[in-house]
């Protein structure tokens, strides 16, 4: 009941902040644009949005390596898409990420360390987003005429600041004294597999660049997206834009980021000189695409469910022989 009350929370949020934005903007010329999009930006999008799985399999692949988990590079694919159909496509209370975790401990690697592996990955993406975020927010700022949107982004930042400090430094001796807790056992052992990897400098290195790789391609959509609606605004607009646009929907309160994504380009593009129906317009765009990009996963996991043997095990690390712990 829990779960499904918070996937019917976010569903609420989302549908009560799109219907908030539409209301504000002339829909039928919404629609009229994203009627027109340019058939050759919108393939470059989808282009990009490959370029995303590939590089996202491969950052994976790179931190279950440093958990000793040796996974083979198909099956981080397939999980990877499924993963991504369950976060973009299918609004259901479970979640990417939790599916990934659970196709991961299905291979015979223990729970804590399917967790870590997926964890690890998100985190490696949001400090990239983070230090990008922190070095534009100046410049946002100044540009922002909504006080309350400024005094937000900078909340966040600090307290993503903060988070990530926490994770590097909660594997202590005093921590330690308190590890029989779960949760906290939980935390510290999430700490010490985040500073091993950093300790793997032929790891952490190249997985930091693909992280930065990912997020690249992700703003590449969103310009894309916009020349395909008639836009001409320059690439470095949409990363000042979407960085922290892509930061702060990472926060768990709406359906795939819709709705939150929408008013938050409103503000940002809006104070970067881009007109309220082209931000509503590229934001919708963007996740339609999105969207679309995640049913492949959906094809995988109905597979998946047909041939509960398809995914191959993994050879190391630490597994449990597929038993909760």
């Amino acid at each position: 009941m829990q779960k499904h009350f918070l996937m019917f929370a976010k569903l609420a949020v989302s549908v009560a902040l799109i219907t908030w934005v539409l209301g504000g903007v002339d829909f039928e010329e919404v629609l009229a644009k994203l009627a027109d999009a340019r058939t050759a930006w919108l393939a470059l999008a989808a282009l990009f949005f490959g370029t995303i799985v590939i590089l996202g399999t491969a950052r994976w692949w790179l931190v279950l390596q440093s958990l000793n988990v040796e996974l083979p590079l198909g099956t981080t694919l397939r999980l990877l898409l499924i993963g991504l159909f369950f976060n973009q496509t299918l609004p259901s209370s479970i979640g990417g990420d939790a599916t990934r975790v659970f196709y991961l401990w299905r291979t015979g690697v223990s729970v804590q360390t399917a967790t870590n592996s997926v964890l690890l990955d998100r985190i490696t993406g949001l400090i990239t987003l983070i230090i990008v975020t922190t070095a534009v927010t100046p410049q946002l700022v100044e540009k922002l005429d909504n006080p309350i949107a400024a005094s937000g982004l900078i909340t966040v930042l600090a307290g993503a600041w903060f988070a990530i400090l926490m994770l590097f430094v909660f594997d202590n001796s005093l921590t330690r004294q308190f590890q029989h807790i779960r949760i906290l056992n939980f935390a510290i052992l999430l700490s010490r597999d985040a500073v091993s990897l950093c300790r793997r400098p032929a790891i952490a290195i190249p997985t930091l660049c693909l992280s930065i790789a990912v997020h690249a391609s992700m703003i590449a959509i969103a310009w894309a997206v916009a020349h395909a609606l008639g836009g001409n605004t320059s690439f470095l607009i949409y990363v000042v834009a979407m960085t922290p646009t892509i930061l702060l929907i990472s926060i768990p309160i709406s359906i795939a980021g819709w709705g939150v994504r929408e008013q938050i380009l409103i503000i940002l593009l809006g104070a970067l000189g881009v007109g309220e129906t082209q931000a509503v317009s590229v934001s919708i765009l963007y996740g339609i695409v999105l969207l679309v990009g995640g049913l492949p996963g959906g094809v995988l996991w109905l597979i998946r469910k047909k041939s509960p043997h398809d995914i191959q095990s993994p050879s190391g690390g630490h597994t449990d022989g597929g038993q909760l712990d």
